[in-house]
Formats: C-alpha cells, structure tokens, sequence
C-alpha cells in the first residue's frame, strides 16, 4: 500500500495499536505529523578518526579487553565497567603504528549488553571521554556492535515509549512506501525560495547520505518558513476581526469604582502599577475597543492591575473572564482573587471541575449570577455563554492560539481585552508579534521586595552543597528543587531527571520532607502537592519545568536549577521567578552540567549578575544559538513544532511580508491557502457568540 503525507499513522507499517495510541497522544495522527519529528542529531560514521577529544561527543572505534557487570539490588542499580583500547591513527603520519589508549566505559542500568559486549572484540560507541584522576573515562555511551546500513544515523527523542531505534525503523517503512507530490505553498513561494518537493526535502533531513550542519539546516527551512507563514495568515485574519469592533460597553468611572478599588487594596500601588491602570482606563473610555498588552517582570504585580481591570467591568454591569494555560495557575488565581473581591460572585472552571458542578457554573454565567470567571481552556468550551461579558484578561499570552484568543473575544459583544506575560519580551519581537497591541510595562517591584541573590554553585560540590542546604531546611525553610528530566534519558546522560535522583534526595532529606510533580502528576495530586508545600507539610518541592508559572508560595526563599547551562535566560528568570515574592530575602542556586558550552557559560555568567527581565531577554535574544539538542533552550514566545522565532527570527519577517501579501490578493492563494481561509472563517462565526 502507497502512503500520503495524509494517511493515517495506522498504516504505517511497525506502527501496531500500543505504539499507535501512543502517538495520538502526541497529537500524531497522520504520516506528515510524524515526519515533523526531526531527528535531535545525527552519529556521522563516516567520520571515525579515533584520535581522541576530550569533552567531545563523537564516534570512536574500541576493542573490547574485560567487561564487568555489578548489582546492588536493593538500590535497583547495576553497572557495566567495561576496560577497551582505543587507537589513535597519527594525523601526520597515516603509515606509523596507531597509538593506543586504555579507555574505562561505565554504561549504568543496562544489564542486558553484558552478553553483546562480551562476545564482541569491536564495538563503536557514541559519547564524551574525560580525563577522570588520570584516567580516560566515558559514562553512558551509545553502543553499537555493527554499523547500520547507511553511514549517517539518526538519533531521534523519544515518542513516549516508542524510542530512538524503533523510530528509525518506522521511518525507513515510511519511506519505503511513500508516494505523494502533495504541495501546500503556492508556486510563486516555492519558487521564490527554491523550494524543494516536501517528500525529498523530508527524506534528505531524516536520512541523508552525507551530514552536513549547514545543508540539514536548509532543509529546516522549508518547514520553518511553512510554520511561520501558517502562523502569520491565522494571526494576521483574525486581527482583522479584533481591529471591526467599535466600542459598545460603556464604563463610568465615579466614586463608587474608587471606593471599591480601595476597600480591595491593602497596599499602595507602584507608580508603574498607577500608570498602567491610567492606561487602561484611558482605553475603556475611547471609541474603540482595548486591546493591550501587558509586560511585568515576575514579581511586579501585574495580578493587582489584571484585577482592577476586572472590577471596572463589574462596578459597571458586566461579566469577566481570566483565562490562564495551566490549572496550578488557575486555582493561584482564583484562590487570590477571593482574598482581593469583596462582595462579588467569583467561579473557578478546569479540566478537573466535576460535571456536576460545571453545569452549575455554565447556568449561572448564562443567567450573568457570576460576575467573574477564573479557568484554563474549559472556558473555551463553546457551550459555555455569558449574559454580558465586557473584559477578558489573557495572563501568559504566549502559551495560548490565535484561535484560542479568538474564541474567547467572539463570547461577548466587543469585549475589552488585556493579556499580559512574565516573559520579557525584546522590542524586536513585540514590533512583529504584537504590532497591533498597545503595550505597557511594569518594571518597579511592589515596595520591600528585595532582589534576588543569584549564586553558581560549583559541580564539583553539589554533594556538600545539598547537605548544607539540609541544614536550612532543618531549621524550617522551603526550598524548590528543579530537573530537566521526568526520566533518565541515554541520549543525554549528564542530565538529572527526577527517576533517577528522587532517591539521591530522599537519602539527603527526610522523605516525609519531599514533594515531588511534573507534567506527568494528575493535576488533583499536584494540587494536594502543592498545598502541602504552601502548608509547611512539605519543605522540598522536587519538580521539572511545570512550575515554572503559576506558583506563588511566599515563604519558599530558595530555588535550585540543575543543569541550569541548558535553559534559556528567560526560562531561568522565570524558574527564579518562583523566589522573591516576598520581603524577605530570597536565593536561586544555580547547578551546572559537568560539561558547559560556552553559550552556556555567558548565560549562567548573565542569570547570576542581573535580575532585570527586560535585559536578560533582549541577551537572551542576542547570545542564543539554534538551541540545545536536549530542547530546554526550544521554549521560544510561542509553540511552534520546528521554528524558533528567536534562531529564525529572519525567515519570520519573510513570512509575515508574504502573508501579508497572500491575504490582500486572492490570486496568490493556492487551494490549501484558500481552504484554510474559509475554515478560519467558519471557526469564527461559530464561536461568535455576539
């Protein structure tokens, strides 16, 4: 049977129904989906040299001389210490006798390549050598007893439990029977850039003959530039709805509203915090509706300012809504804002509400019985109706569609909308992502805030430096703990994961101490988590990323990030973001890998000597290359699968000229284009609820 880039993952052959549902949680469901899964990097054995770099990862070629194999049971670990020659071909001289080298290889939790690499004499291996107290060592190598047909390999992340080895496999029967001549830019396009067939440029990137960075790299671009220029003609369609709408909700600001403001406030406002509500009322008394963005740093008090906004729709007669990505940052929310509103019907809505208690929810805000709404996406949910909503706040922005965006706006009558972020954005950026949004900004910290103190902590010492940190935990203090990792990867064994260290941890603390989430924790166990933490129940909170928005613990001072090198400066100002919430003087302990890129170094160098946002994003912007293979670094403004709007910023602007250019002349439009269109279109009239 021929395959489509439209047929379905079931027809893949090696795809049975395990691996099958496997990847329709991934929201894989078609061949083309699947061949977007780039390979995360290439082993090049055309290239084998054997001569030795230290703290390099490439192909050697070993002899195997003794292999050793022990268990410790209890602990559920095993290790192989396996003892080979290397031998190193002189550069100068290819006819004098190749030196050899005593190498150690420590492959841990892989018992079953004892029996591989004690019946075989060579095998390859794919990793780093170091120079270990004189002697040369790599820890968790690729191994590879043959070489595969096909000199270049590659090594793809893992699908769930679907890994590296099996996806090459399904990708060679991918090909083996794929026949399309699909197209879904139009000629002038194709042409313009030179363009290859999408089905070529596809098998040249998965499996090319000779690697090259460069070349692999202008394959990405095809569907880099695809990415972006899909992206740009959504945007740009739906900001024309956003641009029609003229005022309808009129707001009165009287003593009443004053008089409300100041019985919520316990505090007085920054002076940025002032002029960003000036701003805003400024926009709700002009002719056309308020579409503002709204930067703050973490920490700045862009909450206090979101909900001022909310209660000037509520003084006046209407319904609000404040959508955010996550339900830890939901019920943050939520439980925030019955604190702050007084006398005012609030209602909180996720995945996790009970149906019961949904339906309740979905009459009362029919009926206009809740004056404000706090959820993630269930808001979207196009049975729920408002009677009157007038304002929407959009907090983290850059985690939500357009479409998303869209579906809110369309459930009131010319809404108001204020989506804000924490995520520093450079000029640059907001010029050609939010060219038709006001923006305001936030910078000065609520009074008694004090900066937080960033320190390095040397690899070498991270054993003493977790016992000292016992010590502060023993006398009452909490403390965030993060890892790159929910699993132990063999593709990037220097980096922790929570599988591997948990125990390391719970030796160090006291296991009743810990708390431990992810994105893999239910959401009601991170919440019981979470309040634990917040509690006092729990000191530790051993996480990945997850927390990186959303939690707000006031008492917790102290944050460590392992392999902090392999985030991007704004990811590590947002995890730092977690601290300093209060006034009393907050930490962030920053842990590097054992090996750090020089990138690397002038990140964790920048992170540990500002902690002003704005700055770190504009050198985030100007340091950061095309992203670690790991993808900690990949966590751009906004989800795309293959581009980078930082790395390809350039191929960004081409695509928003050309869309520009697709959506004011028709005839540039090909079908895919112009199916497209009118999908949008109809997307939008159903969930216009006006």
């Amino acid at each position: 049977m021929n395959l489509k880039l439209n047929s379905s993952t079931d027809h893949i052959k090696g795809v049975g129904e395990k691996y099958s549902r496997a990847l329709k949680k991934h929201n894989i469901l078609t061949v083309f989906d699947l061949l977007l899964n780039f390979p995360a990097f290439y082993i090049d054995f055309n290239n084998i040299d054997n001569n030795i770099e230290i703290s390099k990862k490439k192909v050697y070629k070993t002899e195997i001389k003794k292999v050793k194999l022990t268990r410790n049971f209890k602990k559920r670990l095993s290790t192989l210490r396996v003892h080979a020659n290397i031998y190193e071909k002189n550069k100068l001289n290819s006819n004098s006798k190749p030196k050899c080298y005593d190498i150690q290889i420590l492959i841990f939790n892989k018992p079953y390549l004892f029996d591989l690499l004690k019946k075989n004499g060579n095998v390859y291996f794919f990793g780093n050598i170091e120079n270990s107290n004189g002697y040369l060592q790599v820890n968790n190598p690729m191994i590879f007893n043959t070489i595969e047909n096909g000199n270049v390999m590659p090594v793809y992340t893992k699908i769930s439990t679907i890994k590296s080895g099996f996806l090459r496999k399904i990708f060679k029967n991918i090909f083996g029977s794929l026949d399309d001549n699909f197209e879904n830019l139009p000629e002038q396009i194709v042409n313009k850039y030179s363009f290859r067939n999408i089905v070529e440029t596809l098998k040249n990137i998965h499996f090319p003959e000779i690697y090259n960075e460069n070349t692999f790299y202008n394959n990405k671009k095809r569907f880099i530039y695809e990415e972006f220029l899909f992206f740009q003609i959504e945007l740009q369609f739906v900001r024309r709805y956003f641009k029609k709408n003229i005022r309808i909700n009129n707001y009165t600001i009287n003593n009443k509203l004053r008089e409300s403001i100041k019985q919520s406030l316990r505090f007085d406002l920054t002076s940025d915090q002032i002029n960003v509500y000036e701003e805003v009322v400024n926009d709700l008394k002009s002719t056309q509706t308020m579409q503002r963005l709204l930067q703050g740093d973490v920490g700045s008090g862009k909450t206090v300012v979101s909900f001022l906004t909310l209660l000037i729709a509520k003084i006046n007669g209407f319904q609000g809504a404040f959508l955010v990505p996550t339900e830890i940052l939901a019920n943050q929310h939520f439980l925030n804002a019955k604190a702050f509103f007084k006398n005012i019907e609030i209602e909180i809505i996720t995945g996790s509400t009970p149906n019961n208690k949904k339906r309740e929810i979905k009459e009362r805000l029919k009926k206009g019985e809740i004056d404000i709404i706090f959820g993630t996406h269930s808001i979207l949910n196009e049975n729920i109706e408002f009677k009157n909503l007038s304002m929407i706040i959009i907090d983290e922005q850059q985690r939500f569609g357009v479409s998303q965006r869209a579906a809110l706006f369309y459930k009131g009558k010319s809404v108001d909308l204020l989506v804000t972020t924490a995520t520093p954005i450079p000029r640059t950026m907001l010029l050609t992502l939010y060219n038709d949004l006001k923006v305001s900004k936030i910078i000065n910290k609520p009074k008694g805030r004090k900066s937080i103190i960033t320190k390095i902590v040397d690899t070498g010492k991270r054993d003493s430096f977790y016992k000292w940190l016992k010590t502060k935990i023993e006398k009452g203090e909490k403390t965030y703990i993060v890892l790159p990792l929910i699993e132990k990867s063999d593709f990037f064994s220097q980096l922790h994961s929570i599988e591997e260290d948990s125990e390391y941890f719970k030796e160090i603390f006291k296991p009743s101490q810990i708390g431990i989430i992810s994105g893999k924790t239910p959401n009601i166990e991170k919440a019981r988590i979470l309040n634990k933490f917040i509690n006092g129940d729990i000191k530790v909170l051993l996480s990945t990323t997850v927390i990186e928005v959303g939690i707000d613990v006031k008492d917790a001072i102290m944050i460590v990030i392992e392999n902090a090198d392999r985030y991007g400066l704004s990811q590590l100002h947002q995890l730092r973001g977690r601290v300093g919430r209060s006034s009393f003087q907050s930490y962030c302990y920053i842990i590097p890998s054992q090996q750090v890129t020089e990138n690397g170094k002038k990140r964790l160098k920048i992170i540990s000597s500002t902690n002003d946002g704005f700055k770190i994003a504009e050198m985030d912007l100007r340091i950061r290359g095309g992203g670690m293979i790991s993808g900690f670094e990949q966590s751009g403004y906004l989800d795309f699968k293959i581009a980078d709007t930082k790395r390809d910023y350039e191929i960004f602007k081409l695509a928003k000229i050309d869309a520009e250019q697709i959506l004011k002349n028709p005839s540039l439009q090909n079908n895919y284009i112009t199916n497209n269109i009118s999908l949008l279109k109809e997307k939008i009239k159903k969930i216009n609820f006006s």
